[in-house]
């Protein structure tokens, strides 16, 4: 049962680094911080969680 619940909580955790990308960028800081560090790790969370849910 648990294990369930945090192949669900996974996904959800992916809007995390989406929202630290946006305030970096909208603060006007280094794009490649906000794409290539943030934007990396939500890319890779989503991934993830998305084979978890089908595997």
């Amino acid at each position: 049962m648990a294990s369930g619940l945090f192949i669900l909580v996974l996904p959800a955790a992916t809007v995390i680094p989406v929202g630290d990308a946006l305030i970096v960028l909208r603060s006007d800081g280094p794009k490649a911080a906000a794409y290539g560090m943030h934007g990396a790790t939500a890319a890779v969370m989503l991934v993830i969680g998305t084979l978890l849910l089908i595997g």
